[in-house]
């Protein structure tokens, strides 16, 4: 929910999202804001290491849930490097 320069007429986001567990993590998940988590995951790190991954994300406004499955506190990172608009 940052203001990132995304037009609110963008339709999803180029993301490189990475994540720094401080152990093991299952899986995250992106979604568009108001949407429902969807069961895919957008990167996985079992073994706890630094991982990222691109990924195309649909979102409302500009905006993405965010969901980390996993006993460890996670750090994530997103990188916006593009936008779809109409």
């Amino acid at each position: 929910g940052v203001a990132c320069g995304v037009p609110p007429e963008a339709q999803s986001l180029v993301v490189n999202a990475t994540v720094v567990p401080s152990g093991e993590l299952g899986y995250l998940s992106l979604w568009a804001n108001g949407g429902s988590q969807p069961v895919v995951s957008t990167l996985n790190s079992l073994d706890g290491s630094v991982t990222s991954n691109m990924a195309v994300v649909p979102t409302t406004s500009g905006l993405v849930n965010a969901y980390v499955a996993g006993p460890a506190a996670t750090y994530l990172i997103l990188d916006i490097s593009d936008y779809f608009a109409p």
